[in-house]
C-alpha cells in the first residue's frame, strides 16, 4: 500500500505546494507504479528550496520510505534513496574517503543538491554536482536508466532540476580524507574584499564573506584551510571572533562547526553542525552567479543599489565556484562569484526588491540559483545558458509525455 500525506510547504514556509498530496512508495516497485500511473509528478526531497521548482499541479513523490544505502566502491560512493550529506559523510570518512566540498549546511539531500547545482566555496572547488559520476533515473514509464558520463544525457541530467525523472541513486567521486581548520574574522576592510577578490577568495581552500553592504563591522571573513589557520586574513587586519558569530543580522548560537582546531573535512567545511538546526527557517534565500573575472564591478553594482533592499536583508554571503561542464550549471565553463542573499521572510517585499539586484547584475551575464527566489524572466535566464537548447532536447527525449514538467520549467526554460 502506498502511503500519502499532505504536501505542506518548503523549509521556510515561503512557498506552500500547490500539489494536493505526497505519495510515499515503500520500494522501487511501488515507485515505478506511482510514476507510470502519473500524468504529472515532481519529487519532494528535503524541501530546502525557496520557489516552486519542486512543485506540481497534482501530486509529489517522496523517497523517504524507500530503503537507503551508502556504498563505497573504490574511489566512488553510491548513494541510494533519500540520503543527506550529514548521513553520507561519516560513512565515507570511516572508509578513509572524503568529498571535495560541502555546502554550508549538511542537512540537504544528495540528489536534491546535485539537481539544483548547490555548492560550497573555493576558487578551485566545483559545485556539489561536479562530483557526480552517474545517476539512476526512473523515467515516466517506470524504467530506470543508468546515466553515466558516457551517456548522452549526462551533462544535462547531472543538474537536471527534476526534468529527467526520479533520481533513485547517485554516484559521487571521492578523494582521500583530509583535515580542515577554519576561523572566522572581523576587521577586514571592504575595500580589500571588493578590491582584491583574487587574494581574498584564493587565500584558503574555502572562503566565505558575510556582509550587510553598509557598516563594515558587519563584514566577516570565514576561511577554511588545509594547512592550519591562514596568515593572509590577519595580514589584512582580520581578528578572530569569539564563540558567538553574528552573520550580518543573524546571530548564531551553538550551532556552527568548530573553529580554531583541525578536524575531518565534513566537520569543518559546512558552516552548521549536522546535529543542530542551521536556523529556524524563518527566511527567504536568493542567489546570483556572475563571472569571477567581473567580481569587482559586480560587487560595486550591488553595493550601489543596497539601500533599495537593506530593510529586507539579513545577510549576504559571497562565495566562489570553479567552472564545470554541466549544461545548466551557473558555473558552466566559467569560474563564478556567488552572491547569496538571506532575506526576512516577507515574500511580497522580497520579490519587490529582487528586480533591483537583477538589473544591477544584468550586465555581467548573471545566472540565478535554480532552487532560490528570483524574478528574472525566462528569456533572460535562457540567454545566459549557451546549452539551453541541448538541455531541452535531452529532457524531451527522456520524458516525451512531459510528466516531470511543471510551471517552473515552463516559465524559466520553456520546457
Amino acid at each position: 500500500m502506498i502511503h500519502r500525506r499532505d504536501a505542506g510547504a518548503t523549509w521556510s514556509g515561503n512557498h506552500r505546494y500547490r500539489a494536493t498530496e505526497v505519495l510515499l512508495p515503500g520500494d522501487l516497485d511501488e515507485l515505478a507504479e506511482v510514476v507510470a500511473s502519473a500524468s504529472t509528478l515532481r519529487v519532494q526531497a528535503t524541501r530546502h528550496t525557496f520557489n516552486d521548482v519542486a512543485d506540481a499541479d497534482r501530486a509529489l513523490v517522496s523517497l523517504e520510505r524507500l530503503p537507503t544505502r551508502v556504498e563505497v566502491i573504490g574511489d566512488r560512493v553510491r548513494v541510494e534513496g533519500l540520503v543527506t550529506f550529514a548521513q553520507l559523510a561519516p560513512v565515507i570518512e570511516a572508509e578513509g574517503r572524503g568529498l571535495h566540498n560541502l555546502g554550508s549546511l549538511p542537512h540537504i539531500s544528495v540528489a536534491g543538491a546535485a539537481a539544483t547545482g548547490t555548492h560550497g566555496s573555493g576558487v578551485r572547488n566545483g559545485n556539489l554536482s561536479s562530483a557526480v559520476r552517474a545517476l539512476d533515473v526512473m523515467d515516466a514509464d517506470g524504467r530506470t536508466h543508468h546515466v553515466d558520463q558516457a551517456h548522452a544525457w549526462f551533462p544535462a541530467a547531472a543538474i537536471g532540476i527534476g526534468a529527467f525523472g526520479v533520481v533513485t541513486a547517485v554516484e559521487l567521486q571521492t578523494e582521500p580524507t583530509y583535515e580542515v581548520t577554519q576561523q572566522a574574522y572581523t576587521g577586514v576592510a571592504w575595500d580589500d574584499i571588493a578590491g582584491d577578490p583574487e587574494r581574498v577568495f584564493g587565500g584558503s581552500r574555502s572562503v566565505s564573506v558575510f556582509t550587510t553592504w553598509g557598516d563594515p563591522a558587519h563584514d566577516l571573513v570565514w576561511a577554511k584551510s588545509d594547512d592550519g589557520a591562514p596568515d593572509w586574513v590577519e595580514e589584512l587586519g582580520g581578528r578572530p571572533v569569539g564563540d558567538d558569530i553574528h552573520l550580518g543580522r543573524i546571530r548564531t548560537v551553538d550551532n556552527t562547526t568548530p573553529r580554531g582546531t583541525p578536524g575531518p573535512w565534513h566537520t569543518r567545511l559546512p558552516h552548521f553542525r549536522a546535529d543542530a538546526l542551521p536556523s529556524d527557517g524563518d527566511e527567504i534565500q536568493s542567489e546570483y552567479f556572475v563571472p569571477f573575472a567581473s567580481a569587482r564591478d559586480a560587487l560595486a553594482a550591488v553595493k550601489a543599489v543596497a539601500p533599495a533592499f537593506d530593510a529586507q536583508l539579513l545577510v549576504t554571503e559571497l562565495r566562489t565556484v570553479a567552472a564545470d561542464e554541466l549544461w545548466l550549471s551557473p558555473a558552466y565553463q566559467r569560474d563564478v562569484l556567488a552572491i547569496h542573499f538571506t532575506w526576512r521572510n516577507h515574500t511580497d517585499e522580497v520579490l519587490a526588491v529582487l528586480p533591483h539586484i537583477e538589473a544591477a547584475l544584468a550586465p555581467f551575464d548573471v545566472r540565478p540559483h535554480w532552487g532560490k527566489a528570483f524574478t528574472m524572466p525566462g528569456e533572460a535566464v535562457r540567454a545566459t545558458l549557451t546549452r539551453a537548447d541541448d538541455f531541452l532536447a535531452a529532457a524531451r527525449e527522456a520524458d516525451p509525455r512531459g510528466v516531470f514538467r511543471n510551471d517552473f520549467l515552463r516559465r524559466t526554460l520553456g520546457l
